[in-house]
């Protein structure tokens, strides 16, 4: 059994010290382990340096050849979607943005052929980002979304068998012709893989890849990988301490992990800020997750001179508004209600 990360990274990006973080994460918990790293050849030439302490606890890299007219993101789905055949062996497949806080030899025990967990922890129709799903498969001709299950591909647990290497294949042709599309998002051509293989296909329950972005926080308890970021969640960050800037750049610093993040990493499941909310429900989910917000949390972070000036205004109508709500619900009620 061997567990397999992909990295194509530049020094300008933090995806190199991610890496780090989690191969250190599983090594604390399982120091044997057999880790294998795929990266393709621009990436190998920058791991010296203040990026070679990955080698402590790989114990194979392999250097892909991949077409040279590919940038990072498509050589690394390139990559992922070839995986199968560039190694021997069952395999679990980790993101780099991921935290091991269990014991992960267990999966073998499921007597399973192929498996990963739902993403975001949630079907289609209740999805935040359920359209884009529906949306992007219309414009691919795919008809997976019909299953309402869309799979995340940051946890995969594979057998070496024919039929494996058969899905992988159809994921690879199936990205070949989403790239074409314009559509570089491996998830699409991953699940309609799926859906055309769903006889060798089993879902992990949520502990396996847990989202703690989005509806993670069920499977917390009992997690045995956090999986901390997601490709759409560039605007809302989770309050996960071990997914913060000062981790990474103390990485790209020194080297190597920490005093602090160590610590962190004995106990991860708690590794999160005092400052921290829980936000839930359909209707304040949607809020999260519309333009608007993103739009309004985009401003705060780059223009909050700006922002300053259209939340004073807006929270002057506010009150102007509340003053008004009030009276009516006084009026109709014969009682005060409170607003904030």
């Amino acid at each position: 059994m061997q567990y397999l990360y992909i990295l194509t990274s530049t020094l300008k990006d933090n995806y190199y010290e991610q890496l780090l973080l989690s191969v250190t994460s599983l090594n604390l918990l399982m120091p044997n382990s057999r880790i294998v790293l795929l990266c393709d050849p621009k990436t190998k030439d920058t791991l010296t340096d203040k990026r070679c302490e990955y080698e402590k606890f790989v114990c194979e890299t392999i250097t892909v050849d991949v077409p040279k007219e590919l940038n990072q993101m498509e050589a690394s789905r390139w990559i992922k979607t070839k995986m199968r055949s560039l190694v021997k062996g069952d395999f679990l497949f980790i993101d780099c943005d991921t935290i091991i806080t269990d014991d992960l030899s267990s999966i073998t025990e499921l007597g399973i052929k192929f498996g990963a967990c739902l993403d975001k922890h949630s079907l289609i129709d209740k999805h935040g980002k359920g359209k884009s799903i529906i949306e992007y498969d219309k414009k691919l001709n795919f008809s997976s979304y019909t299953s309402n299950r869309h799979i995340n591909s940051g946890i995969i647990y594979c057998r070496d068998e024919p039929q494996t290497h058969k899905l992988f294949d159809r994921w690879h042709e199936l990205w070949l012709y989403s790239k074409n599309k314009m559509i570089l998002r491996d998830q699409p051509s991953f699940n309609m893989a799926i859906f055309e293989n769903s006889d060798i296909f089993s879902e992990l329950d949520g502990t396996w890849n847990c989202q703690i972005s989005y509806n993670g926080l069920p499977f917390l308890t009992k997690s045995k990988i956090i999986h901390y970021f997601a490709t759409d969640i560039y605007l809302n960050i989770p309050s996960f301490l071990l997914a913060g800037d000062e981790v990474f750049n103390y990485i790209k610093q020194t080297g190597s992990v920490s005093a602090d993040a160590l610590n962190l990493l004995k106990d991860p499941r708690s590794a999160f800020s005092a400052e921290s909310q829980i936000i839930s429900g359909s209707d304040m989910l949607s809020v999260l997750n519309s333009s608007l917000f993103q739009f309004i949390y985009l401003l705060k972070k780059k223009k909050p001179f700006i922002f300053n000036v259209f939340n004073n205004i807006v929270s002057f109508f506010k009150n102007l508004a509340k003053i008004f709500v009030i009276k009516f619900d006084k009026n109709k009620n014969r009682k005060l209600r409170y607003y904030n």
